[in-house]
């Protein structure tokens, strides 16, 4: 059952929510850091605060009424909306600026794979290793985009099965 309460909470705090996340994507490319590789890590930080903000704003909205499915659900909204909005500006983001953050990232990806060539070798076989390293010439700006919204959905998830869990009756 569609809950417009629900989905206006999640576009409110998942839009908020996806800016701060694009902000420090940004803060990171111009302090030098590759936003896309390890430390990129960094931009996921708002989820969780956005998510239980959200919860806790809709638990006070419905004057306490709250079900683990109801805050999954609007968890699970914030989630959406933010991974969406995200990567719809790191894709616009990396149009803007150029082919220079494609190349750096693919080349720190390169570093990191012959850093651990050996137990990536052993892990995925010799020929699972060289398709995922050719792989990485073809890597496009919508690639990028949609690797951080599955990523962001799957952290969001996450995060919304525990807030779910913690704001319950």
């Amino acid at each position: 059952m569609l809950n417009q309460t629900i989905i206006r909470v999640g576009i409110r705090y998942g839009v908020l929510c996806s800016l701060a996340c694009f902000l420090l994507v940004v803060v990171l490319y111009f302090m030098g850091y590759n936003p896309f590789g390890n430390a990129g890590r960094l931009t996921y930080l708002p989820i969780p605060v956005f998510i239980f903000l959200a919860i806790r704003y809709f638990k006070l909205f419905n004057e306490g009424n709250m079900s683990f499915g109801k805050g999954f659900r609007v968890g699970l909204s914030v989630a959406f909306y933010t991974a969406m909005a995200t990567a719809m500006l790191i894709f616009l983001f990396i149009y803007l600026v150029g082919p220079e953050v494609i190349q750096a990232h693919v080349a720190e990806m390169r570093a990191l794979l012959e850093e651990t060539r050996e137990e990536q070798v052993r892990m995925l076989g010799e020929s699972l290793y060289e398709e995922g390293y050719k792989a990485l010439d073809s890597l496009t700006p919508s690639m990028l985009a949609a690797d951080d919204f599955v990523r962001r959905m799957f952290v969001g998830g996450i995060f919304s099965l525990i807030a779910a869990v913690f704001f319950r009756k």
